[in-house]
């Protein structure tokens, strides 16, 4: 591990962290083992079965860019036969390939088997979790895949997969202590809450000249932005494009005319706001679709719920928000998928705190016998099929895995991976589909979980969620925790807490496709060392007057890279445009017994669309059989 230029060194660390964690560390690597398992390139990685897969690994990345490099076109060497036989493979553990693998352990005949080809460590993709013992507390947060609503109608998409796995309709929270003031936090990422009036919500904003102090603003909505610097008209766009009711559009082509323009003309060429509110709304859009309202499509920003449209409910009382995140975020998800899938793989019961809590029992995962078995640390590198027709009898998959590469056969495979890979190992790809993939954009971010021995300082501040106008990132918040079984982390200023940041990458002005590769670059050519003064640096500047001290205050950081997050959702995206169907649509049309099933598929991507897209190409390759 880095040693941490705040100057906490590994000896401070395990003293003020580890060492008093009590009978929670034995359940947990030991300290000594835990530095050791980390790599240089991806920093400290945290404690408990997540702790060898933050983000994308450096495996992960170098065989991507193998691939990407034309590696394994031609192949040096034949790789190894693997005498199984499966009915599918799936390539993606994440969420659309375990709801592809749900679908057919539901669909497909007693004696069909399956194959998850998996390249990280653990299974989920970006629905996964970070873990730290700090003064004997257990914390958990997400990698990055977070929030979701309560599903308990029928008809409501992802309603039959939330009741059938037996998701929770309530939960319990932890509550701060009657002894201190009351705040509002967020049970998710804190741009949700971003719309509502809350006082515990702080606006930073810089000094006007040099050595002047930066300020606070609280209560930015309900106060109608008084304290900001913003000019008195600015101040009414602000409060205009919040509230808006009507609709700019008589058309029944609503969506497609939306789907026509970037969010940014539609708030200033439609709506005619100041282009402040532009740049303001840029960093929130992109930490939900990855890049900022110049590029990204205005249906895409009515589908996240940001402001402008009639449609719009983020003015709604924070109290009535029916959001939600596993205390791991969306690994909720995952975690129940795999209890469905392969029951013995998380100890305990089919109970909602076994199975957030349980310990993951990786030989059950690949196990021979199970219908479905789940591979991890297999980067599938090219996928062939003999003839393009539904009646072709054998797709080839060839996956790295350890170094080597394995060749198996498979009737039918589900590509529920990026889009960046699937367009890069499936061989012989229709024209129709090298076009549509060409209009697929994807952006990067990263998520840093900042394990805190207190949040004093916010408490001091009176907020739990913090934005600020310039600077490293433009957010972060801690969470309500949500208990789960014996997972129970006190809610009390002095005690330990993650603090998360989401940093998106967009730079505004550049072509979409640039934002990404610059963006991308960025990510990956910062080390973690750096990455980790930027957030320190922007937390004293933020924090300091508060009492925060960051030597005291701060127990690790977690980074999570993941350098293909967000598909860019650009106009034209849903809808199409100059008279060519959406690219999307043309993507879920299989080639021969090859259906792809990648989240980005909705644009906007949650954990429903990733599941519903994973059944939708599981159906599609079970109707070959």
């Amino acid at each position: 591990m880095d040693i941490m230029t705040i100057h906490i060194t590994r000896r401070d660390f395990l003293n003020g962290a580890l060492l008093g964690a009590g009978a929670l560390l034995l359940e947990l690597p030991a300290p000594l083992r835990l530095f050791a398992q980390s790599q240089p390139a991806d920093g400290f990685t945290g404690i408990g079965d997540y702790a060898s897969s933050n983000g994308n690994t450096t495996a992960v990345i170098d065989a991507f860019k193998a691939i990407e490099n034309g590696e394994y076109k031609s192949l040096s060497s034949e790789p190894a036969d693997i005498s199984e036989s499966y009915d599918i493979v799936i390539v993606g553990g994440g969420l659309s390939g375990l709801g592809a693998a749900y679908d057919f352990m539901k669909s497909s005949p007693k004696q069909a088997k399956c194959l998850i080809l998996e390249n990280h460590p653990i299974f989920g993709g970006a629905a996964k979790r970070n873990e730290l013992v700090v003064q004997g507390q257990r914390l958990i947060g997400p990698q990055a895949s977070n929030a979701f609503g309560i599903i308990d109608r029928p008809g409501v998409p992802g309603y039959d997969i939330y009741s059938e796995l037996g998701i929770p309709a309530d939960f319990e929270y932890g509550e701060l202590p009657p002894q201190f003031k009351p705040l509002d936090f967020d049970t998710t990422n804190f741009g949700y809450r971003l719309w509502f009036d809350s006082k515990s919500i702080g606006h930073y904003y810089n000094g006007q000249g040099q050595g002047t102090p930066g300020r606070w603003v609280a209560g930015f909505w309900e106060k109608k932005l008084e304290g900001t610097p913003y000019s008195e008209k600015v101040q009414k766009d602000f409060l205009s494009w919040r509230n808006i009711t009507d609709r700019y559009y008589d058309g029944d082509d609503y969506g497609r005319w939306l789907d026509s323009m970037t969010y940014k003309d539609y708030i200033e060429k439609i709506l005619k706001l100041d282009p402040g509110i532009t740049r303001y709304a840029d960093p929130v859009l992109a930490s939900v679709v990855g890049l900022g309202c110049d590029v990204i499509s205005a249906y895409a920003a009515r589908q996240v719920s940001m402001p402008g449209f009639p449609e719009f409910q983020g003015h709604r009382s924070l109290r009535n928000s029916h959001w939600h995140s596993f205390p791991g975020g969306n690994d909720g998800f995952s975690r129940y998928f795999i209890k469905a899938l392969i029951p013995d793989a998380i100890e305990g019961k089919n109970k909602f705190a076994d199975i957030h809590n349980g310990r993951v029992c990786f030989p059950a995962l690949d196990r021979e016998g199970n219908k479905v078995r789940l591979r991890l640390g297999s980067s599938v590198v090219r996928v062939e099929q003999e003839d393009s027709s539904v009646q072709g009898k054998n797709v080839t998959v060839i996956y790295l895995r350890d170094g080597k590469l394995y060749r198996l056969k498979a009737r039918s495979v589900v590509m529920a991976c990026g889009s960046r890979l699937s367009r890069k190992v499936v061989a012989g790809l229709p024209v129709s589909h090298i076009e549509a993939y060409n209009e697929f954009h994807v952006s990067p971010i990263l998520v840093a979980n900042v394990a805190l021995t207190n949040w004093r300082f916010l408490y001091q501040l009176g907020f739990t969620a913090c934005k600020w106008s310039s600077g490293f990132g433009f957010g972060c918040n801690i969470r309500k925790p949500m208990y789960v079984g014996n997972y129970r982390p006190p809610l009390h200023p002095d005690k330990p807490v993650f603090l998360t940041f989401y940093f998106a990458f967009n730079q505004p002005g550049l072509p979409i496709e640039e934002q990404g590769e610059s963006g991308r670059n960025k990510l990956l050519g910062t080390s973690y060392a750096e990455f980790e003064s930027m957030i320190v640096g922007q937390m004293k500047q933020l924090f300091s007057d508060a009492g925060f001290k960051a030597e005291k205050d701060i127990a690790g950081i977690i980074l999570n890279r993941w350098t293909y997050a967000y598909v860019n959702p650009q106009p034209g995206f849903y809808f199409g445009k100059d008279g060519k169907p959406a690219a999307r649509d043309v993507i879920r049309k299989p080639f021969g017994r090859i259906a792809f099933a990648h989240a980005e598929l909705n644009g906007h991507q949650h954990w429903v669309a990733a599941v519903e897209e994973g059944r939708r190409a599981a159906r599609q390759v079970i109707e070959t059989f």
